[in-house]
């Protein structure tokens, strides 16, 4: 993570970072077996659900420098499934965002 300040109105931002790195650690055994499911915190999870979720994790931690080249990699692999829930890709200047962290 970069040393850029952190005010209060990131805080919704960090929050939600956090939330998702639990929910992906927690399903993350659906990028190997992309035709389970998992049933985590009440609710039914697909391989589709992780990839959504792994791109707002993209999108949020570009800000603050955190790294995402895994992201870049599997997300532009996933584009099929990111067109499903009309993702846009790439984001911004993500790209060259995370070849200088």
């Amino acid at each position: 993570m970069n040393n850029q300040p952190i005010g209060p109105e990131d805080i919704p931002r960090l929050t939600r970072l956090q939330t998702l790195c639990k929910t992906m650690n927690a399903i993350d055994h659906l990028a190997q077996l992309r035709n389970e499911k998992v049933v985590y915190a009440g609710r039914i999870w697909r391989y589709a659900d992780l990839v959504y979720l792994a791109y707002e994790y993209y999108v949020l931690a570009i800000p603050y420098g955190l790294k995402i080249d895994n992201f870049s990699k599997w997300l532009a692999a996933e584009q099929a499934i990111l067109k499903q829930f009309n993702l846009p890709w790439p984001v911004g200047s993500a790209n060259t965002t995370s070849e200088e962290s």
